[in-house]
Formats: structure tokens, C-alpha cells, sequence
């Protein structure tokens, strides 16, 4: 072999050498800091919840590979809640305490994060949260939900709904509404007095509430009510196991077509359309995301990672994962601001959650309508995009805003 030549591939495998060493001591350079994930992949939320954790590792893979994290690297930890507080105190604490202390959290759970409120605050840990309910947005509060809370997003639907159906039915009396929902702390959190108020404001008739057991078997007496009442539409929140026996019940009363049903967020289209296909039609959904066939133009490199790493392939449906990707990376920028606040060595939980309230208009690279915080507003999203379940898919109808009545103001 010529000595020049040699010598070239010599110097050349070295200089790859010293860049490859100089790349893997800027890696080891990094500050590692632990984001945590409070996900319930057992119990009554399990089948729920089976996407969120693949898509809370999404979210922390793309913070750190297009965030500015000035020096630090977001290293991902997650514990099963068992769908249960008790279980999940357990959890959180094991995430809240030794070496690997975590600086934030995403939660998945109204219920749950409501009795980890106090701890939140004591722990000094943000908990970037999927449930939206009044008592979280009261201060002094450590949580924050990218959502907009249940109480508005009825507000959202209740606007909707008599703007552009209820004329075309042609009736000369007051619509009428009842609440349609679970019987947990999340299908509850959208009945309050200043909600009665506004939509009697709106000169509905409000009929009452019915309430859907934990896990439904026989729903027949709360629709027949509802149907004896001549209800108009409803607003509630449950998963899809538990409205799929409803909307298979209404069906055999006669009443899918004679009712409108609006939900919160929480749920999960696709695979409520794969229980009761076309029993759907007359079902809306508030949602806080965008539908995976707005992927491509709306967040490309979300969906970069989510067919990289397969998760097109894993059979879930991607709505749990969006929402929880999106939770992942608020928390994620919450972190990098910190971070280029106090520098990489100094990120802690206080850090992140003065770093939090300096979010504005932030849409998680396009993932949802973005999010607002600041240091009384501990809900992120001031509007909304409404779903209908109908031709057997979902049909964005449009992103629309949402009144607050939030029961403490912010303002």
C-alpha cells in the first residue's frame, strides 16, 4: 500500500476516533435530569391507557432531540398507579425521593392528582397533568393541565351545539339538557353552580343528571329517564368501556338518533368506534388533540418518532399517546427553560415551576392547540377541538374557544 495513502487512512481513523471521543465526553458532559410518569397500565384505566407511556417516552425523545436543553439531558421514569391512589402515593413517593429524584411528573388521573395535590406542593414537584378539575386550578397549586377544564369544554359544547343544531330542528321551546356521565370524580367535575348558571344563561332547560356506574352493566333506567324527559343533548365524561354499554342501550330504546351526546376529552375515539362503529354518529368530542390524519401537516416530527419507533405497529389507537406525548413535552419545556434560567446544574423542582408559568402559546410542535400558563392560570388551553364520531370516523368539525368557568378566577 502507497505510504501516503497509509498514512491518510491512519490520521483519518484518528480524527474519527477523536471526534467520536469528543462526542461521547459532550454526551457524558450532560446533566442528567429525571422527568417522572404516573401512568395506570392496571386496573379499570388499563385498557385506557395502554398508549400513553410509549407516547410519554416520545415526548422526552423529542425534547432531547430538538430542544435547545442547554446542557442537560431529560431522562424518562415512569411507575404503574394501578388506577388506584393509594397505589399510586406509593409510586409518586418512590419518584419524589433518592438520586434520581424526579423535577416534574405527567400524570393520567383526575382522581389521583387531586389526592396527590398537597403532596405536589410539599415535594416540590410539578405534575404535568391529563385531568382538568376546578379544585386543581385552585391556588396554591403545583399542578397544571394542558387542558382546558371540563367545566369549559361543556361551555364550548353547550355554545356549539345551539349555534348550529338545535335551529335546525325547528322547535318553539327551551332545548333541553342533562349531564350524562360517570360516576367518578372526573365524570363529576363538569357539574357546578357557576356551569348550571351558564347554561341557563343560554335559555336551556336543565332536566338533572344521570350517573353511569364505575364499570356498567345495565344502563336501561338512567336513558329511559332521559328519554321520558324528552332530553335534547347531554355533556358528561367516561372512557369507552363504559359509553360503549351506554350507546348499545340507547340503541335498543330507540334512541341514538333523538339525542345528541357531547364528552369531555378523555376518551378514546377510535377504539369506541371499533366497539359501536356507526351507534357513534350523534357523538361529540371535546378533544384537547388533533387526530392522527392531522399528523402529517400539523406535527411531522411527532410522527417521525411515533413510526420510527413503531408505535404504528404496537395495534393501540394513537389518541392516549398524543395527549401524552404533548403532557411530555410541556414538561420537557419547562425543563429547557429552566435550564437556560439557572443553568443545567441547577434544575430542581422549584426551578421547573417558576419555569412553567412563563409558558405562552406553546402547541408541542404542533401536537395540540397551545397552551398559556402563568402564575395564577394552572389550565393551559383556551380552546378546543371538536370531534364528531360520525360515518364511522372522527371528523374534525373545528378548534373553537372556550368560555371560563372555572370556579376560581385567575385573572
Amino acid at each position: 500500500m502507497n505510504k501516503w495513502v497509509l498514512n491518510k487512512m491512519v490520521f483519518t481513523f484518528f480524527s474519527l476516533f477523536l471526534i467520536a471521543g469528543i462526542t461521547g465526553l459532550a454526551q457524558a458532559d450532560k446533566t442528567k435530569v429525571y422527568l417522572g410518569h404516573l401512568v395506570h397500565i392496571t386496573g379499570p384505566y388499563g385498557g385506557t391507557q395502554v398508549a400513553n407511556n410509549p407516547g410519554f417516552l416520545d415526548g422526552v425523545e423529542l425534547a432531547n432531540k430538538y430542544m435547545d436543553l442547554n446542557g442537560v439531558e431529560i431522562v424518562p421514569i415512569w411507575k404503574d398507579g394501578g388506577s388506584d391512589a393509594a397505589k399510586s402515593m406509593t409510586a409518586f413517593k418512590q419518584m419524589s425521593e433518592g438520586k434520581d429524584k424526579v423535577v416534574a411528573m405527567v400524570g393520567q388521573s383526575t382522581g389521583v392528582a387531586l389526592a396527590l395535590k398537597k403532596w405536589n406542593i410539599k415535594k416540590e414537584i410539578i405534575n404535568v397533568e391529563g385531568g382538568s378539575d376546578d379544585e386543581l386550578t385552585r391556588l396554591p397549586s403545583w399542578t397544571f393541565s394542558p387542558t382546558s377544564p371540563y367545566v369549559n369544554e361543556l361551555g364550548l359544547w353547550v355554545d356549539w351545539y345551539l349555534a348550529n343544531i338545535w335551529p335546525k330542528k325547528g322547535l318553539n321551546r327551551k332545548p333541553r339538557f342533562a349531564w350524562l356521565t360517570w360516576e367518578v370524580a372526573y365524570g363529576r367535575a363538569s357539574i357546578t353552580p357557576k356551569a348550571r348558571a351558564y347554561i341557563e344563561s343560554k335559555g336551556v332547560e336543565i332536566i338533572g343528571e344521570e350517573f353511569i356506574p364505575y364499570v356498567p352493566t345495565d344502563v336501561s333506567a338512567q336513558l329511559l329517564r332521559l328519554k321520558e324527559k324528552g332530553v335534547d343533548f347531554t355533556f358528561g365524561g367516561m372512557y369507552q368501556n363504559a359509553f360503549a354499554v351506554v350507546l348499545k342501550e340507547m340503541e335498543k330504546l330507540g334512541m341514538i338518533d333523538q339525542i345528541d351526546i357531547g364528552l369531555c376529552y378523555a376518551i378514546v375515539p377510535g377504539v369506541l368506534l371499533d366497539m359501536v362503529g356507526p351507534l357513534a354518529r350523534n357523538t361529540y368530542i371535546v378533544s384537547n388533540i388533533w387526530p392522527v390524519a392531522e399528523w402529517p401537516n400539523r406535527c411531522p416530527k411527532v410522527l417521525e418518532i411515533f413510526k420510527k419507533n413503531g408505535r404504528d405497529k404496537m395495534g393501540f389507537p394513537p389518541e392516549g399517546h398524543a395527549m401524552t406525548a404533548g403532557m411530555a413535552l410541556i414538561a420537557c419545556e419547562a425543563i429547557r427553560i429552566a435550564a437556560h434560567k439557572v443553568g443545567p446544574g441547577n434544575v430542581d423542582g422549584k426551578a421547573v415551576y417558576d419555569a412553567i408559568q412563563t409558558i405562552k402559546g406553546y402547541d408541542m410542535m404542533g401536537l395540540r392547540p397551545p397552551v398559556t400558563f402563568n402564575e395564577k392560570k394552572r389550565f393551559g388551553q383556551d380552546t378546543a377541538v371538536l370531534i364528531r364520531l360520525n360515518d364511522n370516523r372522527q371528523n374534525v368539525i373545528g378548534e373553537y374557544p372556550c368560555p371560563d368557568l372555572t370556579k376560581y378566577s385567575w385573572k
